[in-house]
């Protein structure tokens, strides 16, 4: 070998020494910025979740009196007294009859109550799918018969104008539209009708429908609607906050892709709501003609496909099945903890209910209901062991004590083998 050829060899012999070197020194620096920018997600996801924990319920119930003490009273319009909108004293009087519902269930019972001093009739419809499905009224006879009613959204119907634009819609009723043929079986000649959206957690959850005699429904009357509307959404988000104890805890285990679709999954699960209920004080009628394979508010499309993985491990498999007691006494340190996951699971369990009416009527008959409702119940127990602390799973079971209270009506038979 030449000296020429000699020297060229050594020459990048050593080149790939020292680049070999230089790779290694420039991997390590990109796994330890990755390291730290997992560390700072980290850390911010757990600031979001202090954050949905220091919301203060009794301020924001304090902030909403203020609001509505603090309306002067309209000026008397130079119209009819019927035209005339319920006073700043009956708005009170609603709100706080509204205040009264401790789920979503009891509150969207107790706002068609109170919408129907003030309205001739008052249907709440259930936005499920591409339906809006009749689920309690006031002023329909028979009152049952709401439970037939099943509306496309995109009909010709005022369904589909607040659906499409998300706002109120005051206007009179047509004979020849999806709505007037759907509602003529009850009779009774309408003419004003207003349709007010209930929005939750950016989805059209309900629709709020009220019809009256009169050419239009009165402009304060439809303005005081809308008030009580709104509120209780504002209830129905206060009620579904609960505690997420590490929600925004992240693995540090798996790769830097593995790690950031952890952070993304659980960055949704951060911002995931649920609110419903527990047996409204009047009972609402079944929903019979749902369809009962879409999505709800709470159990949306974009947590399904996680939650079903997470169904068939073996964790979820184990989930307890029999009820445990709950401790005799609760330290006052943890009872918020505890009071916080009791209506977590109510909520849960009465969302459930909500939107399986007639599969939860029949498995009562039948003492099936856990073989009917099985999806709905494991995603449910899923998001109960993902947002209570694992101490507070450990000693009660608050989620089966809801499922036998509401799903079962207080008879744990009725849940059949699960």
């Amino acid at each position: 070998m030449s000296l020429e050829e000699d020297l060229k060899a050594k020459t990048l012999a050593l080149i790939s020494q020292q680049m070999a070197g230089w790779v290694v020194e420039i991997q390590r620096s990109i796994g330890q910025h990755q390291e730290a920018l997992v560390r700072s997600l980290d850390e911010l996801q757990e600031a979001v979740a202090r954050y949905d924990e220091k919301i203060d319920e009794a301020e924001i119930g304090r902030v909403l009196e203020e609001v509505v003490a603090s309306q002067p009273p309209p000026p008397p319009p130079p119209v009819p007294i019927e035209a005339e909108g319920p006073g700043i004293d009956r708005l009170k009087a609603s709100v706080e009859a509204v205040e009264k519902g401790s789920s979503l269930s009891e509150v969207l019972t107790y706002l068609v109550n109170e919408v129907a001093l003030y309205v001739d009739r008052t249907v709440m419809f259930i936005v499920k799918g591409p339906s809006a499905i009749g689920w309690y009224a006031r002023g329909l006879e028979p009152p049952d018969g709401v439970k037939q009613i099943n509306i496309p959204i995109n009909s010709d119907s005022v369904f589909r104008a607040v659906h499409n634009s998300r706002k109120s819609l005051r206007t009179q009723l047509h004979p020849s539209s999806a709505t007037g043929q759907a509602l003529s079986r009850f009779g009774g000649e309408p003419q004003g009708v207003l349709a007010v959206p209930l929005v939750l957690r950016e989805k059209l959850a309900a629709v709020l429908y009220c019809d009256t005699a009169q050419e239009e429904v009165p402009e304060g009357t439809a303005n005081l609607v809308e008030l009580l509307v709104k509120f209780a959404e504002k209830s129905i988000d206060v009620l579904s906050a609960a505690p997420k104890p590490g929600a925004g805890r992240i693995a540090t285990a798996g790769s830097t892709a593995e790690r950031a679709a952890a952070i993304k999954a659980g960055g949704d699960d951060v911002r995931e709501r649920a609110g419903v209920p527990r047996p409204a004080p009047t009972p609402p009628p079944p929903v019979t003609t749902a369809d009962e394979g879409s999505s709800t508010v709470m159990f949306n499309a974009s947590s399904m496909a996680a939650i079903r993985q997470q169904m068939t491990s073996p964790a979820a498999a184990a989930a307890p099945a029999v009820a445990r007691p709950a401790p005799a006494a609760v330290p006052p340190d943890e009872q918020k903890a505890h009071e916080d996951a009791k209506r977590f699971a109510r909520l849960v369990v009465s969302e459930i209910k909500l939107y399986n009416e007639s599969k939860v009527n029949e498995g009562r008959r039948q003492k099936d209901l856990y073989e009917r409702l099985k999806e709905d119940i494991e995603r449910g127990r899923q998001m109960y062991g993902d947002r209570v602390s694992a101490h507070v799973r450990e000693s009660t079971n608050y989620f089966y004590d809801e499922l036998v209270r509401i799903l079962a009506g207080g008879d744990a038979g009725a849940l059949g083998p699960m």
